[in-house]
């Protein structure tokens, strides 16, 4: 598989991400999605889009015979920007604790979370030839 068609499958599949379960708890499940419309919250949830806007835009950049705008090598850092500003940033900007933070990682994420870390973890690293 080349680079283009991972890039194609891996955006697809953050997309897809997007709207599944990012949390589940004692009030549900709750996706990305859900998340950014919600009513309540701050700024922060926006900064979640930069997660679907970037796979939408790696996207279109290996539709586009491997011209991204903006750049491959800006684009595949988005998501992973986007996750580490969901788990570590934003709840030390509400004032939590970074050892309550390092406590939670892991506890209460949903398959849509989990989608996203690995792929966002997969695209910046793994660079097949073309």
């Amino acid at each position: 598989m080349n680079k283009k068609m991972l890039t194609m499958v891996l955006a697809v599949v953050l997309l897809a991400a997007f709207f599944l379960p990012y949390y589940q708890g004692f009030v549900g499940k709750v996706s990305g999605f859900d998340i950014v419309s919600s009513g309540g919250g701050g700024w922060e949830k926006y900064v979640l889009l930069i997660i679907p806007i970037g796979a939408l835009l790696l996207l279109v950049g290996a539709l586009n015979n491997g011209n991204y705008p903006g750049g491959r090598s800006l684009l595949v850092l988005l998501p992973l920007l986007g996750v580490l500003f969901l788990l570590i940033i934003a709840p030390l900007i509400n004032g939590v604790p970074f050892k309550f933070i390092l406590q939670a990682i892991g506890k209460g994420y949903g398959i849509g979370l989990w989608i996203t870390i690995a792929v966002s973890l997969i695209l910046p690293f793994y660079n097949p030839k073309d």
